[in-house]
């Protein structure tokens, strides 16, 4: 295959272009400009003459849980959703296509739709049913249940957690039905499981939905064994048209026998293929901003200081976290951890510089996600130390972030989402989605919020803490190149050179040209992988 008379980003540098690149097998073999590329085509060389259009490496999606938003894709779905009114709207009309669904269950909900932040039984009442409705918000850290669901799971005004997270009552003690974290599973425990078959054709929607946005490759920021052989099984029968690398979730109560199991997971599938790799290991710290469960490093703005949750909270101990950030770190593992409040990005900054300098280890590219808020003394560590802040823009979107700034308040608001202070101080920023706890899979609407800090609508006029807009050449970097970075295939994928893998996408528009509010605008028209067409929009 040749794609000729095009503009081909190749990614090395801010201004590397070339008119052409060639294909043979699943291998980038040559570019330059289109003459001397068009000179190297066969009696059955493919032809593309793309009049124009930019070319670049296809987008890493270097923070998913792929089977999670794949899953969605068959329940209700509300990511889409922009008010109160859309979202009920869009619930009702699934319960109505779906009268003989057990369970009503899906995902999406914004606590911006809701006064104090979070549903409650008043506001949700048209969801009292006689069916069980669960309904995770778009970041899968809060979820609504509504009254049959907590008859079903046994909650009333009775019922205590002490774990990580909360059942929310109001005043009165009486039940809400929103639920926070790990209290989720209260309810969740009774949603009847999906079948292995059932995840396959779950992960075949999403395949599909990721191939129409250019996403060639995923890295799963959770997981168990199950995710690794659902992907395995789509490779063998060669259906997997991203790649993909797993990661398995580990908390405090992971016994020795698991930490041994994913040892040999890891080492079994080894880093030689290209489409499958298992050496990461995601951790946990803290919750989310919203639910005031980030930890952090003074009180929130909006909750009184002797408040149980004035300062988040922590999902580890310490010293366990620390203890078992040590050894996966020397069982050579890449380690990702949730880290959204200030105090909970600095405890894993702590562990793995405390780890790396026990065990003697360097360039190990281990990953803090998310750093939705961060101190200042913070960010130098991370060039320092060679630890990637790992963040999605999507959570950013301006509009989406209102009881989030009530939260943080305005004092901690300049360091959030601090993308343009940690490139400064020389980090090595790699970007994703966090799908489905987002709003959006579609990488370029993130790159839209990364590159302007205002949303699709212009909202608000002058940016949303503007200081932090990065270039469009950085989000691009972010989003291709940096995600093959981070899994250290830099040597084999997110450039647009010879010796390279032929995964890359055809744009609709010039994004490095074109007025930066419309970014969003801009579609993908055709995603090829390994070197094989596999999305072209109609």
């Amino acid at each position: 295959m040749i794609l000729y008379n095009a503009k081909v980003w190749t990614g090395e540098s801010e201004n590397s272009f070339v008119e052409a690149i060639a294909v043979r097998d699943s291998l980038i073999v040559a570019s330059g400009n289109s003459e001397e590329i068009l000179a190297l085509a066969g009696s059955e060389t493919q032809l593309l003459d793309l009049d124009g259009k930019l070319v670049t490496a296809g987008f890493n999606d270097a923070h998913i849980h792929f089977l999670g938003g794949s899953m969605g894709l068959t329940q209700v779905e509300l990511s889409g959703a922009e008010s109160f009114e859309a979202a009920i709207n869009s619930t009702l009309k699934f319960i109505a296509e779906n009268p003989d669904k057990e369970w009503i269950t899906g995902r999406g909900w914004q606590y911006t739709f809701f006064e104090s932040g979070l549903p409650d039984h008043q506001s949700m009442k048209a969801l009292d049913i006689d069916r069980p409705v669960f309904i995770k918000a778009y970041d899968g850290h809060s979820a609504y249940a509504n009254p049959k669901a907590l008859e079903i799971a046994g909650l009333d005004e009775q019922t205590e957690f002490t774990g990580f997270g909360e059942i929310v009552k109001d005043k009165n003690g009486k039940l809400t039905g929103a639920l926070k974290e790990s209290a989720m599973g209260l309810v969740g425990k009774f949603v009847p499981e999906d079948t292995f078959e059932d995840q396959l054709n779950g992960l075949r929607k999403g395949l599909a939905y990721a191939a129409s946005l250019g996403i060639t490759s995923a890295q799963n920021a959770s997981g168990l064994e199950n995710d690794l052989r659902l992907f395995q099984k789509l490779y063998e029968n060669g259906e997997l048209t991203l790649r993909y690398a797993a990661a398995f979730s580990v908390s405090e109560q992971a016994t020795a026998s698991d930490l041994d199991r994913f040892i040999f997971l890891k080492d079994s599938v080894g880093t030689a293929n290209p489409w499958l790799r298992a050496d990461a290991i995601k951790f946990m710290i803290d919750g989310v901003i919203e639910g005031h469960t980030g930890a952090m490093l003074a009180p929130y703005a909006d909750l009184p200081a002797t408040d149980p949750l004035a300062l988040g909270q922590l999902n580890f101990t310490i010293e366990g976290y620390q203890k078992l950030v040590k050894t996966l770190d020397s069982n050579g593992f890449r380690l990702y951890t949730h880290a959204i409040g200030d105090r909970g990005v600095r405890e894993v900054l702590n562990a793995y510089e405390k780890a790396m300098l026990e065990n003697n280890s360097k360039g190990k590219r281990h990953r803090v996600e998310h750093i939705e808020t961060i101190n200042p003394d913070d960010i130098p560590r991370f060039a320092k130390a060679g630890i990637l802040p790992s963040m999605e823009p999507i959570h950013a979107e301006p509009g989406t972030t209102t009881v989030w700034s009530k939260a943080v308040g305005e004092e901690r608001l300049p360091y959030s989402f601090a993308w343009r202070s940690l490139l400064d101080a020389d980090a090595q920023l790699v970007f994703s989605s966090d799908w489905p706890a987002c709003i959006s899979l579609n990488p370029i609407r993130g790159i839209h919020d990364a590159v302007n800090r205002r949303n699709p609508s212009g909202y608000p006029e002058g940016g949303w803490i503007p200081q932090e807009r990065i270039s469009i050449f950085e989000a691009m970097k972010a989003y291709t190149y940096m995600g093959a970075f981070s899994s250290f295939e830099e040597d084999r994928k997110g450039l647009l050179k010879a010796g390279y893998l032929a995964d890359l996408i055809i744009l609709s528009d010039d994004v490095f040209t074109i007025d930066p509010m419309k970014i969003h605008q801009v579609k993908v028209e055709t995603t090829i992988v390994d070197g094989k067409i596999i999305y072209s929009k109609e």
